[in-house]
């Protein structure tokens, strides 16, 4: 029975890593058809309203903790529209698969070295090989042997660097309001607050103008928003609660695999050498990394069993 149960919450982690990585050919299905902020309103609009039968079918309390968690959700939304903002401007310029790959696999880098930068810890000789091979997988993505520095911009790669950064920060952020409050509470005000900023933003443009697109702006922006989002996060958060955050957290890198292979079947993007190679590269890195920081979090929990 508990091996049928884990079959069933495996499979569910890997619809929710392919809704994740075919948003990259979704997005860049629809990046040109309106400016970025505009897109970005009405996916956070759509998202927030798919949120709220979630909450109630899980019957989940919105109420906010206290004054922090208020300031850590204004946080979040900000920097989810930041990103969201480079995330768009990357795939106008850039390739969905190598983009995908790219920002999966250097964000959990960026994060780890944000992390500790900010707890003034060097890195242990194992945990400094796996920067290195991600430090190297980076420069395989990003084609530095080239040596024209221009490139970095007109592939759009900056735009996808700076979406790879500014996920860090937000998965610090998130991580922090993990103890306080529900991720899917978290979410759903991240998204909620973030309509509201994006509104602002989006109003110099025609917001109406949505309305004229053909019904493939529809539909991809209902996958971008319903699909990948709400659905995905959600069976991603359901089923690490019955497997364990380090079980479901493996399974993140499927997602630039499905990017690649979405980019592939969708946009007709084929993958280029330098892409298999740095993405190979980067995710042996995490997986270093991840396993090293796991054995050290193992190691306190049994420290304080014994105490």
């Amino acid at each position: 029975m508990f091996q049928n149960q884990s079959i069933k919450f495996f499979i569910l982690l890997v619809i929710a890593m392919v809704s994740w990585g075919f948003a990259w050919p979704s997005a860049k299905s629809i990046v040109g058809t309106e400016p970025p902020i505009v897109i970005v309103f009405w996916r956070f609009l759509a998202t927030a309203l798919s949120l709220i039968p979630v909450l109630i079918l899980r019957k989940e309390s919105i109420a906010l903790p206290d004054k922090k968690g208020v300031l850590q959700v204004i946080i979040g939304a900000i920097l989810y529209t930041i990103y969201n903002q480079f995330f768009l401007l990357g795939l106008n310029q850039g390739l969905a698969g190598a983009g995908g790959v790219l920002v999966t696999t250097m964000n959990p880098i960026f994060t780890y070295i944000l992390v500790h930068s900010f707890q003034r810890k060097l890195p242990s000789m194992k945990e400094f090989i796996g920067l290195f091979i991600g430090l190297a997988g980076g420069f395989l993505l990003l084609k530095i042997w080239e040596g024209d520095w221009t490139l970095l911009f007109q592939s759009g790669n900056v735009y996808f660097l700076l979406c790879a950064f500014s996920w860090a920060i937000l998965s610090m952020n998130s991580s922090s309001t993990g103890q306080r409050m529900s991720p899917m509470v978290y979410s759903f005000y991240v998204f909620s607050i973030g309509t509201i900023l994006d509104l602002f933003l989006a109003l110099p443009y025609d917001l109406g103008g949505v309305f004229d697109n053909d019904w493939n702006f529809w539909v991809q922006l209902f996958y971008l928003s319903v699909i990948s989002t709400t659905f995905g996060t959600t069976v991603y958060f359901y089923a690490s609660s019955r497997l364990g955050s380090r079980t479901a957290s493996s399974f993140i890198f499927l997602v630039p695999v499905t990017a690649l292979l979405g980019s592939w079947i969708f946009l007709g993007e084929e993958p280029k050498l330098s892409t298999l190679l740095g993405g190979a590269f980067a995710i042996s890195s995490v997986i270093i990394l991840n396993r090293t920081q796991g054995k050290k979090t193992e190691t306190k929990e049994k420290l304080e069993v014994v105490n």
